[in-house]
Parts: C-alpha cells; structure tokens; sequence
C-alpha cells in the first residue's frame, strides 16, 4: 500500500460536503436547470399542442368567412328570376332547386319552376327559362323569362 503525504485541504472537504446533510456527497452538486425542464411532461405535451389547433382553427375560419360559394348557372338563373319579379312587387317567390340544362348555341339553357304571390296576393306559376353564358370565369344571364 503507498502512502501519500497529501491531506486534503479544508477547503476541498468543504466542497464535497453537502450543504443539507453535513455528509461527504456521492452525486456533484446539481446545477440550476432552465426553467423548461422544470415544467411538467405533460405541460410540455399539451401547451404547444392546444397553440397548434388553436392557430389552425383560426385560419380556417378565417378562410371559410372569406369564401363564398362559386357560381353555378343555377344560381345566377335563380337569382336573375328573383329580381325580375321582385321588380313587378311579387313577394314569397320560391324558384324551383332543380333546374334542367341544356347546351344551346355556346351557351346553356337553364329550365324550370317558380312560384310567387302577387300584390293582390293570387299565387303565381310559372315556367323559367334561362340563358346563361359562360366566359372564363364570368358567368352572366343573356336573358330570363317567364310563361304561365
């Protein structure tokens, strides 16, 4: 066995030492950690998870608020119809949901029913009949008309 003249100083005892216990320390002391290692497992799961859908929810309604429903031929044939006999003061019109289409001279026909009341307040039908041209991306009614 060798021996060594070397005795610990008191101030190297005193850093083995641990401050709580007064005993020789088996573990280095520990150093301060960052604040995210003292948030709990789960807070560190969950918060960014709940910011994800958040964020996400909010774009997409605030996509969908934005987005109106494309034209169709149905609709602007619908539309041209309620205005034609809102002007002549009919009130309660209800243009038939199916419309028949056919394709005529590069445009499309658009046919069916609506029904409305006169100011004397008699129930009107009518047959619709619709023609609708397509340029690109504008869409516009050549003509609306109506027969009894």
């Amino acid at each position: 066995m060798q021996r060594t003249d070397a005795v610990p100083t008191r101030a190297a005892y005193r850093a083995a030492m641990s401050p709580e216990t007064d005993e020789l320390a088996t573990e280095p002391p520990a150093t301060q950690s960052s604040w995210i290692a003292r948030t709990p497992l789960w807070a560190r799961i969950v918060v960014p998870a709940v910011v994800l859908v958040g964020g996400a929810a909010v774009v997409v309604s605030a996509m969908a608020a934005e987005a109106q429903p494309p034209a169709t031929v149905e609709s602007m044939c619908r539309s041209a119809v309620e205005a034609k006999l809102e002007t002549r003061g009919h009130s309660d019109v209800d243009v038939s949901r199916s419309f028949q289409i056919a394709e005529a001279d590069g445009a499309q026909r658009v046919s069916g029913t609506v029904s409305s009341v006169d100011d004397s307040g008699h129930v009107d039908h009518a047959q619709v009949r619709c023609v609708v041209r397509v340029d690109g991306d504008t869409i516009r009614v050549v003509s609306a008309r109506l027969s009894d």
